[in-house]
């Protein structure tokens, strides 16, 4: 019996120190929907993508090892900002085109590609955002030439989770391009996570540390490129980086705040009442702020317990005084925050619990690209309104979602079809 119970415990302890460190590449999210209805047609927005290989601009704030031309970035924290480009691919060396094309526009179940990072290139390191040389001149260089290849002027950054490798975070960020029709010029901003679940307190103080490099981030991109706007998409804690950072920009340099252009919160794990404080800053400057909640998220309720306060993707609005409470009830009604309330029991194949959800379900994908790249308001992106018990406004995905998708591919057609479309030329 006592052999028995050591074997039982010691293989308890490989169960957890497996999840614990554990980190696959990501595979290829199923495609959106405007992928599955008309998706050559998507596809076609990049006619001249070949191969399976994905590169993508990136700027992190862990230590980096290693060679520049190799780089790899640790889980320590570095007070200098690093800047780059990432090469990724979806399978393997000898992927077709026509293996690519199947899997963007088909839903082939679980038995979906890995994103793998294939090399991190060092460009430059800035210890002055304010003062660079021509290493990172050169990289920014590269990003309006990648702009200017572009149909969109917008620079999108993308800002991974807790307990995230630099390997899924930038498999995320490709993924995004990717169903961008490769033409969107992403950044993704790496910030420094223990990689351990064990550890989120931490990567919550790494998370608020920051902020003020995603600020520095978003200033030299609208400084030094000839972007029209700067997006921002975060994920699960990366809210608080994101949140934490624009406020800091919309305080600190309004000028630049007012370069923001969508943002958009999926599953935040932020301290609520921090969020909302935050979301009064910077708001006022971006073209559109979303936030995508499911109520039901597990990890958000442990991240409420962890944190003794609710998270912004499952809030409790009575923590918040009756002054705050009704200037964010009033913002939603206005439609300066647009609440995005996912109902997983009217999405099928959606776990009710879900934190990824963004990335895990093609209806939700179809939303966020429709937001980041056409910049469609909610009625026209086919999503159905809603009122909470707070009298918060809310958007939501009906039941009959699917159906509704002709009528946004015949709104989207004249950027489908190389035209140039009134949706974003007047927001700009």
């Amino acid at each position: 019996m006592r052999k028995i119970l050591i074997l039982l415990v010691l293989a308890a302890v490989g169960i957890v120190t497996f999840f614990v460190y554990h980190h696959p590449p990501m595979r290829l999210m199923p495609p959106p929907l405007l992928f599955q209805a008309g998706g050559e047609r998507v596809f076609d927005i990049a006619p001249a993508t070949e191969g399976s290989e994905i590169e993508l601009f990136y700027a992190t704030s862990r230590l980096p090892v290693g060679a520049r031309e190799n780089r790899i970035y640790s889980v320590a924290p570095d007070w200098r900002l690093h800047v780059g480009t990432a090469e990724l691919r979806i399978g393997e060396e000898e992927t077709t085109l026509e293996q690519i094309r199947e899997w963007t526009t088909r839903n082939t179940g679980s038995d979906r590609p890995f994103v793998r990072l294939e090399r991190m290139n060092e460009a430059a390191t800035l210890s002055d955002p304010a003062e660079i040389g021509p290493e990172a001149q050169a990289w920014l260089a590269e990003i309006d030439a990648a702009l200017a290849a572009s149909r969109s002027r917008d620079i999108l950054v993308y800002v991974h989770g807790a307990n995230t490798t630099v390997e899924r975070a930038a498999g995320q960020a490709a993924m995004l391009k990717h169903f961008a029709g490769r033409e969107a010029v992403v950044v993704l901003f790496a910030w420094p996570t223990a990689e351990n679940f064990l550890r989120y307190a931490r990567d919550i103080r790494n998370a608020l540390g920051s902020a003020p490099q995603l600020a520095d981030l978003v200033r030299l991109l609208a400084a030094r490129t000839q972007a029209a706007k700067i997006d921002v998409f975060t994920i699960s804690a990366g809210a608080t980086v994101g949140s934490d950072g624009l406020a800091l920009l919309a305080r600190e340099t309004p000028e630049v705040a007012d370069r923001l252009g969508e943002i958009y919160h999926a599953a935040p794990d932020a301290d609520f009442r921090a969020f909302v404080d935050d979301l009064g800053a910077y708001a006022p400057y971006a073209r559109r702020v979303t936030a995508a909640v499911n109520l039901g998220d597990s990890a958000l309720r442990l991240a409420q317990v962890v944190n003794r306060a609710s998270r912004a993707g499952r809030p409790d609005i009575r923590e918040l005084s009756a002054d705050t409470s009704a200037r964010l009830l009033a913002a939603s009604a206005a439609g300066e925050i647009e609440i995005v309330q996912v109902h997983p029991d009217r999405m099928p194949e959606l776990s009710a619990t879900s934190h990824t959800f963004w990335y895990d379900h093609p209806w939700v994908s179809n939303d966020v690209l429709l937001t980041l790249l056409f910049h469609l308001p909610p009625a026209t992106r086919a999503l159905a309104p809603g009122t909470a018990p707070s009298g918060a406004a809310y958007w939501t995905f009906p039941e009959d979602y699917p159906a509704r998708m002709p009528a946004v591919l015949e709104a989207i057609r004249p950027e489908i079809a190389g035209e140039r479309p009134t949706l974003d030329a007047g927001a700009d």
